[in-house]
């Protein structure tokens, strides 16, 4: 049987709450052999992104918000 649900932090934190120790110690052990646990975001250069939106033929209107939103971003800090 297979069940779905919607993977949220409230579900996900629910699932792990019900768990005992050991598999608590599982799953950690898991995200670390991913490299999940606290990974980091590798951000693309502002002008690569600007350039395959202009690929896909979107206004320049929207290429110029496009970059000005992604150097104000928090990301690009």
């Amino acid at each position: 049987m297979q069940m779905t649900m919607d993977v949220t932090l409230p579900n996900l934190l629910k699932l792990i709450s019900q768990m005992n120790l050991n598999e608590i110690e599982e799953v950690k052990n898991k995200l670390v052999e991913k490299e999940l646990y606290f990974k980091r975001y590798k951000k693309e250069n502002i002008e690569d992104v600007v350039e395959a939106f202009s690929q896909e033929d979107y206004a320049s209107d929207f290429l110029k918000d496009l970059e000005d939103g992604l150097k104000k971003s928090s990301v690009y800090q």
